[in-house]
């Protein structure tokens, strides 16, 4: 058994280092003024699974480029805003 808790402190140690690693990023982040955590992945597309009838290629290619309109408009609107510098 001391293998397994050996293994186990290793594995937790391993764990807190990580955490306190990512709270100090935030903790600077937000005394910058910035939010450190982003929620949800955004605008989902309607892939349009409801209908099995269709051709399974086309119903994946329009909802990539669906999609791939969204994510367009969404950097359109952080430049706008200033969020993000141009690359």
């Amino acid at each position: 058994m001391k293998i397994v808790d050996r293994i186990s402190d290793f594995l937790d140690d391993q764990r807190r280092k990580k955490h306190k690693k990512i709270r100090e990023r935030n903790d600077k982040l937000r005394a910058k003024g910035k939010n450190p955590t982003k929620k949800g992945w955004g605008s989902m597309v309607n892939t349009g699974t409801g209908s099995m009838n269709q051709d399974r290629i086309t119903r994946i290619y329009d909802a990539a480029q669906q999609q791939k309109n969204i994510s367009e408009e969404h950097e359109i609107k952080e430049r706008r805003s200033g969020e993000v510098k141009r690359k």
